[in-house]
């Protein structure tokens, strides 16, 4: 294996494979580590799964088996209809709606429809249904018991428990209490529901007894089917009573409506339609005649205006000009002759002549005559006028009176046309009423349900309950979950170090060398004694990697002095040292071990040194090195050991005696190694750590907590001891290789046999 540097800083891995590591912060979940973990304590999860199910079946043990029978019913089922009754009965359409059926579900439980169940199969007798007739057990026997003293006793008299009541209790309200507890006990024991997309109901019964359960669940559905008739039964009759009464009172209406129209015609004495033609045909005449006669007068207006302004501006002879008169015109014509003799005589006359007088009293009696004629014309004139104003006026007044009569007539022809309206809607909702009480009577004797039971409940074969697969399934669920959760708690309380890579990441130094352990304890002397004799060994091969990572710690200056110490005791720092000693001396190399823990010294007993000269002896000059220092025959090591124990280590391990002692084993063998007490139990480790080239930190392996060695690795910085690496002591191969198969993989040195050690 090769050793790592001490400037080695290599990404580490958290040895349960999950969670976030300081090195290398938070990473996703390693499945495979997570499942080594988990293999790693498979016996915490086998004993969990075995626990759970355990409880599991005794569950199933306690339970009493239950049987639910189930009833098919079909509902909005087509029904075959002899009259069209729709509004008095609605039908289920092709499609039901999902609220339809939640209706239909409520109908099913209800107290009503499961009362009668209940009165039918006589529920009442069934011990599983009525409690009062199961044998009391001794529990509930104990309760009643307990219950009773307590209510007997000062408890009842201060009124903390009710007291026990005396008399009789009423039979009615015990009945209807037994009654309602029955209901209640079978609703629990019902359950209602539809298959997806379908109209079909599933009535299922849960009962201890198979064929009881089967019996309630087909008379539920029975019971249902006839709710539904007699559901509809009393909604037929409810219709035609309420029809019947109806129809009386239309048929009222209906004589009512039409004797008005007939007193009403009575009462005017016409004939509808001929009253108002003639009286229209009477005022469209009026009108014309009217309008002739506004016309006439009119005219004569304007004649006789044209006249009287002539007359005025003219006198009567131009009057005379405007007038059309046959006599005007032939007294014009005379006078227009006898201007002519005027004339043809003054020619021939004077003014005196007889002829000429008399012709001119001729003219003036045609003047006299046209002048009178003009006054009678125009008198004849304003005369027509007037007759036209009186013609007009009285037009006028028979056409008002014409106008005033059509509009009285039209207005009893409406009423008489809304009267008759009514008659005919009340004639009309009068038929239709009486169309739909036949129909409605004809019904009360075809009705048949919405629903029809599909399929009968039949004994089920086997116990619905309790579901022994389901049980021991979740159990099974509930006992692996338990297992891993307690791997989980395992593995996150876990404070040790259980890989290489994960000493690394929280040392910040590397690891010289993993050193194995077979699992059983050994003597120190007995495990030289293996190393000796197998140096092929895993064991030794480690012990050879620590030698070559030490050396090369320092490649130019090799260290020789090393201390090796640890943060408690037992964590295999001396045999260690005896192991790396022995490996240097078979590679032609002097190494020499000094027991520095003076307080509590243990080397020695090793090797079965009792007494003689030890460190102590050295350091106070009662003896000289060569005496001290003692040669295994069997090992060939060289050993200093301290067998008196000395309170004030500190001090002796701080006198220049000890210093000038190291100095002179530096220069009598090739590596001195320095077995100290652990660092947070004394100072001795510091004190002898300033002697010392390099210190090699012990970890044991799954033991040694993680805060505690980096407490004592913070001790050795803080007084400036350099520490080259750590060593892993008491490593479980095996159980190593899983913790740290990512790193290293599944190489040399894991799995190198079976002959591993445990060191002491």
């Amino acid at each position: 294996m090769n050793a790592p540097q001490p400037g080695d800083r290599r990404p580490a891995r958290s040895a349960s494979g999950w969670g976030d590591d300081e090195a290398t912060g938070p990473r996703p979940v390693d499945l495979r580590a997570l499942l080594l973990t988990v293999w790693r304590r498979k016996w915490v999860l086998i004993l969990s799964f075995v626990a759970v199910m355990g409880l599991g079946y005794a569950y199933l043990r306690q339970q009493v088996p239950m049987y639910t029978a189930t009833a098919q019913v079909m509902f909005g089922t087509r029904e075959e209809r002899v009259v069209n009754i729709d509004a008095v009965v609605a039908e289920m359409s092709g499609v039901v709606a999902q609220r339809q059926l939640q209706n239909e579900f409520g109908i099913i439980t209800s107290f009503q429809l499961l009362e009668r169940v209940v009165e039918k199969l006589r529920l009442d007798r069934d011990p599983e249904f009525n409690w009062a007739l199961r044998p009391p057990s001794a529990l509930s026997q104990w309760k009643a018991d307990l219950r009773a003293a307590l209510a007997d006793g000062i408890l009842g008299e201060w009124g903390l428990v009710e007291p026990r009541r005396e008399g009789v209790a009423d039979p009615m309200l015990a009945a209807e209490n037994l009654r309602n507890g029955l209901v209640a006990s079978l609703q629990g024991r019902l359950s209602v529901g539809a298959q997806p997309g379908s109209v079909i109901i599933t009535i299922s019964i849960t009962s201890g007894d198979p064929r009881k359960a089967a019996l309630i669940a087909n008379t539920i559905a029975d019971q249902y089917i006839v709710d539904q008739l007699e559901a509809k039964f009393a909604a037929t009759s409810r219709a035609s009573a309420w029809l019947s009464e109806r129809l009386t009172e239309l048929k009222d209406r209906v004589s009512e409506s039409e004797a008005a129209v007939e007193g009403f015609k009575a009462e005017q004495s016409l004939d509808e339609g001929q009253g108002i033609t003639a009286t229209q045909a009477q005022l469209t005449q009026l009108n014309t005649e009217l309008i002739s006669a506004r016309a006439s007068r009119a005219e004569a207006q304007a004649r006789f205006s044209r006249v009287e302004e002539r007359l005025k501006t003219d006198g009567f002879s131009a009057a005379a000009d405007v007038v059309s008169s046959p006599l005007i015109l032939t007294l014009r014509q005379q006078r227009a002759e006898l201007a002519r003799r005027e004339a043809e005589l003054a020619t021939r006359y004077g003014d005196r002549h007889p002829n000429m007088i008399n012709v001119r009293a001729e003219i003036r009696d045609v003047n006299s005559a046209i002048t009178s004629e003009v006054r009678k014309i125009i008198d004849g004139l304003g005369n027509d006028v007037e007759v036209a104003h009186a013609r007009e006026r009285a037009l006028g007044e028979s056409l008002a009176e014409l106008e005033q009569k059509y509009s009285g007539l039209s207005q009893n022809s409406v009423q008489l046309r809304q009267l008759v309206r009514e008659a005919e809607a009340n004639r009309l909702i009068y038929e239709n009423f009486l169309q739909r009480f036949k129909e409605t009577s004809e019904q009360e004797s075809l009705q048949t349900a919405d629903a029809r039971v599909l399929s009968s409940a039949k004994p089920p074969f086997g116990p619905s309950s309790p579901n022994r697969k389901k049980v021991l399934g979740l159990a099974a669920a509930g006992g692996l979950v338990l297992g891993f959760g307690l791997v989980l708690m395992l593995e996150m309380l876990a404070n040790t170090f259980r890989s290489v890579s994960e000493v690394e990441a929280r040392t910040g130094l590397p690891v010289l060398a993993s050193i194995p352990s077979s699992g059983r304890r050994k003597r120190r002397l007995s495990v030289l004694n293996y190393v000796r004799e197998k140096p092929n060994s895993a064991l030794a091969e480690a012990i050879r990697n620590l030698r070559t990572a030490l050396f090369l710690s320092r490649i130019d200056n090799p260290p020789k002095v090393v201390m090796v110490t640890s943060s408690v005791p037992s964590e295999g720092k001396s045999t260690t040292c005896l192991l790396l000693a022995h490996m240097s001396f078979q590679m032609g190399k002097r190494a020499v071990i000094v027991d520095c823990d003076i307080r509590r010294p243990t080397l020695h007993s090793t090797f079965g040194i009792a007494d003689g000269a030890d460190l102590i002896s050295v350091l106070d000059g009662s003896a000289t090195l060569e005496d001290t220092i003692r040669v295994d025959e069997a090992t060939g090591l060289h050993i200093l050991p301290a067998i008196r124990s000395a309170g004030q280590s500190a001090d002796i391990l701080s006198s220049q005696r000890f210093a000038a002692l190291i100095e002179t084993l530096r220069a009598r063998y090739d590596l001195v190694l320095l077995d100290t007490p652990p660092t947070l139990l004394v100072s001795d480790a510091g004190v002898v750590g300033r002697h010392a080239d390099v210190a090699v930190y012990a970890v044991r392996w799954d033991h040694t907590p993680r805060e505690t060695a980096a407490e004592g690795l913070q001790t050795l910085r803080d007084l400036g001891i350099a520490v080259a690496g750590t060593v892993v002591t008491l490593v479980d191969r095996k159980r190593e290789a899983q913790y740290s198969y990512a790193r290293y993989g599944y190489g040399y040195g894991y799995y190198a046999g079976k002959n591993t050690y445990y060191l002491n």
